[in-house]
């Protein structure tokens, strides 16, 4: 019998259930709450700096929607993938699921390098002026956080490939908490960016 199928249970009713390990769950919401308020201290410069005489609003790239669609699928693909695990707490039997979710992560980070490079053809590098380098700078620091978000998805994985088959179910979960965050995140920049 198969490792994902020693899982099943003959009760309709059962649910996998596992309790959330109380201070890496308390650990993600700290985490949360310091990257919101990095995200808000800089909210707040940027809009204090778009008040000066000097400020030049630009164009976004076409690229953002694309960034948006990778990074809406990247969240899709990991809260089923979460919700599966649930059933189903084997590497195995989500192995396609978090493919997906890497893949449309890497997709949301490659299509970010995508739009800096239309920027750039289109002169607007760094230092080209203020709204230029709040753009890097936001959608640059966001991307860090996907890519952590990649290397915490990683670790799960590797230690659920030694045999820690009980601990994806919550560790999956948490990564959705972080993951449906970044999109959240993301919006919010994308809103900041577009109204302004």
């Amino acid at each position: 019998m198969s490792k994902s199928v020693e899982t099943l249970t003959q009760d309709p009713n059962a649910r996998y259930r596992s309790q959330l390990q109380a201070p890496t769950s308390t650990a993600v919401w700290l985490l949360i709450a310091v990257i919101t308020m990095f995200f808000f201290l800089f909210t707040v410069a940027y809009r204090i700096r778009m008040t000066l005489p000097d400020w030049q609003p630009i164009s976004e790239p076409w690229q953002l929607a694309v960034s948006t669609v990778m990074l809406v699928m990247s969240c899709v693909t990991m809260h089923l993938c979460y919700r599966k695990a649930a059933l189903l707490p084997s590497l195995r039997a989500n192995h396609a699921l978090l493919v997906w979710t890497v893949i449309f992560t890497f997709g949301f980070v490659f299509s970010q390098l995508w739009a800096w490079q239309a920027l750039l053809e289109a002169n607007l590098g760094v230092g080209s002026s203020p709204a230029a380098s709040f753009f890097y700078l936001l959608t640059g620091l966001h991307g860090l956080h996907v890519l952590g978000g990649l290397i915490a998805l990683s670790w799960v994985v590797f230690h659920a490939g030694r045999g820690h088959h009980n601990q994806l179910y919550p560790a999956l979960r948490l990564c959705t908490r972080y993951w449906h965050f970044l999109l959240f995140v993301w919006l919010f920049l994308l809103g900041l960016l577009r109204l302004t």
